[in-house]
């Protein structure tokens, strides 16, 4: 479980501990690592998916444990607010190179022993994946790659003697640390406080409210298991509904106008 230490990641190390799974959790803040191991009794690893390196000792761990590996939930991700002409290209190639490059990094190091346990891997992904939102250019260029990446390792991996199977999982607004800054920045730029922020934002989904990351948790719990044991190559959204607004009859139930910040 890359991303293990907050958000969605924690969550689904939670509730995979439920499940009686042994959980491996990873991320870069080993203070983060440490309360969901206390939390959970999960074992955990502190590495930047970013560094080869770094994902070349998870492999090592990984293939001295005597427990085979069953699933792999590639959750570690970053944000970095801006359109494609106000982003850095330092931001870009961070967000890109964990997003990403990352995911890629670290499943191409575990397939081995992914095989051998005829494994399942999860990417998450998100609404912004097959979706164009403004201000978030790296993000969701990172998302839609990393969607492909799953599809690809789906029919890649599903043949064989020991087939991987692949899915992807699209949250929407989830609340989650990572949202929190970004829902304060939307706050502070417009008035609001972050509460504001998230009803603001979950206006046009029509459960209109955020998602918690307990519920984002069992899908990909499920997706890892075998009840999803003909599940390969599909796309979870766990969104609410936003993917399904239709931004041309928004204004038929919504007074819609132009925020003099974006």
């Amino acid at each position: 479980m890359t991303g293990g230490g907050s958000g969605i990641g924690a969550a689904t190390v939670a509730q995979l501990r439920r499940a009686e799974y042994e959980v491996l959790a990873t991320g870069r803040r080993s203070e983060s690592l440490k309360g969901v191991a206390a939390a959970t009794g999960c074992e955990t690893f502190v590495g930047d998916v970013a560094r080869v390196v770094d994902n070349e000792r998870l492999r090592e761990r990984v293939e001295r444990s005597s427990v085979p590996l069953v699933g792999l939930v590639n959750a570690a991700g970053v944000n970095y607010v801006g359109t494609v002409g106000e982003a850095t290209i330092e931001e870009w190639n961070q967000t890109i190179a964990v997003n990403l490059t990352g995911a890629f990094d670290v499943t191409r190091q575990l397939l081995p022993a992914l095989r051998s346990g005829s494994g399942a891997i999860v990417m998450v992904a998100s609404v912004a994946a097959d979706r164009a939102p403004s201000g978030a250019a790296a993000y969701a260029v990172s998302k839609a790659g990393m969607a492909m990446l799953g599809y690809v390792l789906a029919v890649e991996e599903g043949r064989g003697e020991h087939p991987v199977r692949c899915n992807v999982v699209n949250p929407g607004w989830t609340r989650t640390e990572m949202a929190d800054r970004d829902m304060g920045a939307f706050a502070a730029a417009n008035g609001l406080d972050v509460e504001s922020a998230y009803r603001e934002l979950s206006r046009l989904v029509p459960l209109g409210r955020p998602a918690l990351a307990e519920e984002i948790a069992p899908v990909i719990v499920w997706l890892l298991g075998p009840a999803a044991s003909y599940v390969n190559g599909a796309t979870m959204s766990v969104d609410g509904g936003h993917r399904l607004v239709d931004a041309g009859t928004v204004p038929f139930d919504f007074t819609v106008e132009p925020r003099a910040t974006l």
